[in-house]
């Protein structure tokens, strides 16, 4: 399992599926463990706190990640993108959210 030092982020490992993303900004995937679509190269890592699974993926292997999945004990779910607009500004968007059960 992933620790929370694998990433350079503030205190994520407190996020639960109602946690906004939006102020986040960029998020460093140091160290990650498992390749998410089979090409060989790792491209993702996984928190496990006491409240929730975070799920962190770089798809543009930049070390930065660009899609983030929290699912917490009660099964609410959340996936965020992070943006970038044309101004240079950045952003975390969420794409999806709901509960499992």
């Amino acid at each position: 399992m992933v620790t929370s030092n694998e990433f350079s982020v503030p205190d994520i490992t407190h996020a639960d599926g109602s946690t906004s993303l939006e102020n986040l900004g960029p998020v460093e995937l140091n160290h990650p463990t498992q390749d998410i679509d089979g090409d060989g190269t790792m491209d993702t890592a996984t928190v496990e706190s006491d409240e929730a699974l975070i799920v962190m993926t770089d798809t543009d292997l930049d070390g930065y990640a660009d899609h983030v999945t929290v699912v917490d004990d009660s099964g609410e779910f959340a996936a965020w993108e992070f943006r970038h607009d044309e101004n240079g500004g950045v952003r975390w968007e969420r794409t999806d959210h709901g509960n499992l059960g």
